[in-house]
């Protein structure tokens, strides 16, 4: 068995709290199919009993940014959302870890 350090276990909690909002899960879901989308696309294809205000999305944004699900990125004037790919590997290694 492998044994997780203390930053592991931090970064698993904040990962896994930041997927189990269904806002946020339908958000990373919809970036995954819309790579560089902008928060303006998210927000107009959200299921409609989801919260759709823009303060609301951007506090699920910048929750998922944070926990490093996914990474905002610059384009002009733009802020584009794209899954960080090594994150989520990471966290399919760490969920394995807890299966052996």
């Amino acid at each position: 068995m492998v044994s997780a350090s203390v930053s592991d276990d931090d970064r698993l909690i904040s990962v896994c709290r930041a997927l189990a909002h269904p806002v946020r899960l339908a958000i990373v879901r919809y970036v995954q199919r819309h790579p560089r989308c902008i928060g303006n696309q998210i927000q107009l294809h959200l299921p409609a009993p989801l919260a759709r205000a823009q303060s609301t999305l951007s506090q699920h944004l910048k929750i998922l940014c944070a926990s490093g699900v996914l990474r905002a990125e610059s384009e002009g004037p733009a802020t584009c959302y794209v899954i960080d790919q090594a994150q989520l590997d990471w966290l399919c290694q760490q969920l394995g870890t807890l299966r052996d």
